[in-house]
């Protein structure tokens, strides 16, 4: 099952400079841009976390070209979250009915 909101995830310096090289090399998908821009203003701003709406974190992770060992971290630790959210997400409980019925 799926849910909206954010992936967010913490990346080392190399996790970020690496993953902001892979970005050029991964295959178009919708998205692209605005992970390209995240990722961009997470290395100028030396910030060490990085957040994506769930449904371009998910595009991303399967097309994200994993070219180093900081790479395949990085598409793991997106994986990750978005394993760790769906867990985080509580199902839906059935309607159970409480009423007391007379005898």
């Amino acid at each position: 099952m799926r849910h909206d909101g954010e992936i967010c995830i913490g990346l080392s310096r190399a996790e970020l400079t690496a993953v902001r090289e892979a970005v050029e090399l991964t295959p178009n998908f919708n998205g692209r841009l605005e992970v390209r821009e995240t990722i961009r203003a997470a290395v100028r701003a030396r910030s060490h976390n990085v957040s994506l709406e769930r449904e371009v974190a998910e595009r991303f992770a399967r097309r994200l070209v994993a070219v180093d060992l900081p790479t395949a971290l990085v598409r793991a630790k997106l994986f990750r979250a978005i394993q760790d959210a769906d867990r985080a997400v509580p199902a839906p409980a059935a309607a159970v009915d409480h009423s007391v019925r007379a005898a």
